[in-house]
C-alpha cells in the first residue's frame, strides 16, 4: 500500500491518454493559479498607481498656479509637464504660457509641492 499522499503520486500511465493530448489536470490548474495570481497583482498595483499619479498631478497644478501668480501675473494660463529627460528638471515642471511661447517659472521636483517663492532680483 502506498503511503503517500494523493498529490504526490505519479499518475498511473492511461493506455487511451496520449501525452501529446493535452496538459494534466495539475498542469492546468497550475497555469490557471498563475494567470490569476497576475491579474490579482495587476488589480491592485494598477488602481494604486493612478491614484498616486491624479494626486500628484493635481498637487502640481496647484503649487504652478501659486508660482505663475507670484513670478508672473495672476491670471496668465499656466501648464504642467512631466519631465524625466534633463536631469537638472527631473520631475514636474512649471511653465507660464506667453504670447512668445512658453516660460519655465519653477520646477517642482518629482513629489510636487509648495514652491519656494522668493522674488527675483533684477541683475
Amino acid at each position: 500500500m502506498n503511503d503517500d499522499p494523493i498529490e504526490l503520486r505519479e499518475w498511473p500511465d492511461d493506455p487511451d491518454r496520449d501525452s501529446s493530448a493535452g496538459l494534466s489536470p495539475w498542469e492546468r490548474r497550475r497555469r490557471v493559479l498563475r494567470w490569476v495570481s497576475i491579474v490579482a497583482m495587476l488589480a491592485l498595483v494598477i488602481p494604486g498607481a493612478l491614484g498616486t499619479w491624479s494626486v500628484a498631478r493635481n498637487t502640481a497644478a496647484q503649487a504652478c498656479r501659486m508660482a505663475v501668480d507670484f513670478y508672473a501675473a495672476p491670471g496668465v494660463p499656466s501648464r504642467i509637464a512631466f519631465d524625466l529627460t534633463d536631469p537638472r528638471l527631473l520631475g514636474w515642471n512649471c511653465y507660464a504660457l506667453s504670447p512668445a511661447g512658453e516660460v519655465r517659472i519653477a520646477v517642482l521636483g518629482l513629489i510636487p509641492g509648495r514652491p519656494s517663492l522668493e522674488p527675483r532680483t533684477g541683475t
